[in-house]
C-alpha cells in the first residue's frame, strides 16, 4: 500500500482560496461529465433509431434473427455509455499511478492536465459535429470513434487533477479541502445542467436565432425537430431538421478550458506550495507485486466477513439502479414527458440540489440513527417514490399533447425532490459503514473493496436497464420500475448486515476514502 510523508511544514488552517483555486480543475471535469451523460444518450438514441428503423443490412439482419430482439436501441445506448466507467477501471489507477511517479518543472500532475485537457475538449466538440453527418453509418462510426478518444483521454487527467488537492494540502486539513474541492464539482455539475440555456441564449445574441430555437423546440424520438403544431420541421428540400448540440458542446468546452487557466496560473504562482515534490512513496509487496488482502484472509471475525460480502452486494444492488438514472433521464423526458434535452437538464439539476442540500442531514441521521437504519429508511422512501411515480404514470391517461397529465408532472417533481434527499441518505452513509467493519488498519482494503462493488455496478446497471427498457417496447417509464426493483432488492440485502454501526473511524478517514472515486 502506498504510504506518504509530508516533509513540509503543514500548518494548522486551512487556505480556502488557493483550496478553491485548485478545484477549477475538478470543476472542468464534472461540467464535461454532466454535458456528456445529458446530451450524448440523446443523439445516440436518434442515431441508432434510425439505423434500426431504416430497414439496411443490419437492421434486416436483427429482423430476420428473432434471437436478437434483445438487441435494443436502448440496450446499445446505454451499453456505449459504460465506456466511461470501463475506462475509469482500466487507466485511471494507471496515469494515477504514473503521475505519483513523473517529475517535471509542473510537478507530477499538471503535465497530465495542460496536455489532455483541452485534447479532451476537442474530442468533445467533435461528438455533436459527428453526428450531423447525414450519412447514418458514417455518422455513427466517426461518432464512437470521437467518444472513444474523449474517454481515453478524460481518463489520463481525471486522477492527477483529484490528486492536486492532497498534494497541496496537509492530511490533517484534507477533510475540510475535499468538502471545498466536492462544492466545486458541484458547482461544474450545475453549470452542465443550465449550459444548454446558456448556449442557447449566447447562438441568439450572435444572430443565430434559428439555432437557439432549435435547442429550445421539443423534438421527436429521432431528435427532429416538431413544430408548435407537433408537425415535423421540414427544411426547403423537404428533408426533416435535427437539433444541433454542437453549441452546448463548444460552450461547455470552452468553460472547460478557462477552468484550466486558472488552475495553471494558480499552479506557476503557486508550485512553492507543493508537498507531492517531498513525498515518499513506498509498497509493501509481495512476490515483485503489490500486496493485495483477500476477504477470507481478513483478520476479523466470520460474522464481520459475512456482513462485509452482504455489504458489498447492497452496494452493487443499489448502485445498479443510481448508475441507470443518469445516462437515461434525457431521454426519458424526452419521449415521455416531450421535455427538450436543455429543459430536462434543469429537472436533474433540482435533483442535484436535493441530494447536495440533504448531506449533512443525512450524516447526522447516521450518527443518531445508525448508519443501518438511515440507509434503510432512504431506500424505503426511493422505493415508494418509484413505484408510485410509476404507478400514476401507468395509470392516469395521457395529457391531450401526448405528454403526461398533471398530477403526474407533480408526482415526478415530488419523486425528484424527496428522491435527491434518499440518495443523500444512502450515499453519505455506506462507505462509512463498509470501513468501520474493516477497522481503521483497513481502511485503503476496505475501500478498494467498496469501489470495486460500486464500479461493477457503473457497468452493469446501465445495461440491464437499457435491456429493461426495450423489453417493454422503448418505454422509458419502465427505468423507474427496474430502479426500485433494484433498489428494493439493495433493501432487502443490506437488513441482514450486522455490523458497522460503531464510530471508530473518524471523518477524515472516511473522506479520505471519498476522494478515491472523485
Amino acid at each position: 500500500m502506498s504510504k506518504k510523508t509530508d516533509t513540509k511544514p503543514a500548518g494548522n488552517k486551512l487556505n480556502y482560496g488557493r483550496t478553491v483555486l485548485i478545484g477549477f480543475g475538478f470543476m472542468g471535469c464534472m461540467l464535461l461529465w454532466s454535458v456528456y451523460n445529458s446530451y450524448v444518450p440523446v443523439i445516440l438514441r436518434g442515431k441508432l433509431t434510425t439505423v434500426f428503423a431504416g430497414g439496411g443490412a443490419f437492421a434486416s439482419f436483427i429482423n430476420d434473427h428473432t434471437w436478437l430482439a434483445w438487441l435494443t436501441v436502448p440496450l446499445i445506448v446505454n451499453a456505449i455509455m459504460t465506456i466511461d466507467n470501463i475506462f475509469g477501471v482500466i487507466f485511471q489507477p494507471f496515469f494515477g499511478k504514473k503521475s505519483d511517479r513523473t517529475n517535471s518543472k509542473l510537478g507530477k500532475r499538471m503535465p497530465y492536465i495542460i496536455v489532455c485537457l483541452p485534447i479532451c475538449a476537442l474530442f468533445f466538440c467533435f461528438i455533436p459535429v459527428a453526428a450531423t453527418i447525414k450519412a447514418v453509418g458514417l455518422s455513427i462510426l466517426l461518432m464512437m470513434t470521437v467518444v472513444i478518444c474523449f474517454n481515453f483521454t478524460m481518463s489520463i487527467w481525471r486522477s492527477p487533477v483529484v490528486s492536486l488537492m492532497p498534494d497541496f494540502t496537509p492530511s490533517e486539513l484534507q477533510s475540510d479541502a475535499n468538502a471545498v474541492i466536492n462544492i466545486m464539482g458541484g458547482i461544474g455539475q450545475m453549470i452542465g445542467f443550465v449550459v444548454g440555456t446558456i448556449a442557447a441564449a449566447i447562438v441568439g445574441l450572435f444572430g443565430f436565432s434559428h439555432m437557439s430555437a432549435a435547442l429550445k423546440a421539443p423534438t421527436n424520438d429521432l431528435g427532429q425537430i416538431l413544430t408548435d403544431s407537433g408537425d415535423l420541421l421540414l427544411d426547403a428540400a423537404g428533408n426533416p431538421q435535427y437539433v444541433n448540440y454542437t453549441p452546448i458542446f463548444v460552450v461547455t468546452a470552452v468553460i472547460s478550458v478557462l477552468c484550466l487557466v486558472v488552475l495553471t496560473i494558480f499552479y506557476i504562482r503557486n508550485k512553492k506550495y507543493d508537498l507531492s515534490a517531498d513525498v515518499v512513496l513506498t509498497t509493501e509487496t509481495e512476490g515483485g507485486k503489490e500486496k493485495k488482502i483477500k476477504i477470507k484472509n481478513l483478520p476479523i471475525s466470520k460474522e464481520e466477513k459475512r456482513s462485509l460480502i452482504i455489504m458489498l452486494i447492497a452496494l452493487f444492488l443499489i448502485n445498479n439502479a443510481t448508475e441507470a438514472i443518469v445516462p437515461n433521464f434525457t431521454n426519458f423526458a424526452n419521449s415521455t414527458l416531450h421535455v427538450p434535452p436543455i429543459y430536462s437538464t434543469l429537472m436533474m439539476a433540482v435533483f442535484a440540489v436535493s441530494l447536495a442540500a440533504f448531506g449533512i442531514p443525512a450524516g447526522v441521521m447516521g450518527r443518531k440513527l445508525g448508519r443501518k437504519k438511515t440507509i434503510i429508511i432512504g431506500l424505503s422512501v426511493i422505493v415508494a417514490m418509484f413505484a408510485v411515480y410509476l404507478t400514476v404514470s401507468q395509470i392516469l391517461p395521457p395529457a391531450a399533447d401526448g405528454s403526461v397529465n398533471k398530477f403526474t408532472w407533480v408526482t415526478l417533481w415530488v419523486a425528484l425532490v424527496v428522491g435527491g434527499a434518499a440518495i443523500g441518505c444512502i450515499n453519505i452513509n455506506t462507505l462509512p459503514l463498509v470501513l468501520t467493519i474493516g477497522g481503521r488498519e483497513y481502511v485503503g482494503t476496505f475501500t478498494g473493496y467498496y469501489y470495486t462493488a460500486t464500479f461493477s455496478a457503473a457497468v452493469t446497471g446501465p445495461l440491464l436497464c437499457g435491456l429493461v427498457i426495450g423489453l417493454f417496447k422503448e418505454d422509458y417509464n419502465f427505468m423507474f420500475m427496474f430502479c426500485a426493483i433494484m433498489f428494493a432488492l439493495g433493501l432487502a440485502v443490506i437488513t441482514q448486515v450486522k455490523h458497522g454501526e460503531t464510530h471508530e473511524i473518524s471523518e477524515e478517514e472516511i473522506k479520505q476514502a471519498q476522494m478515491a472515486d472523485d
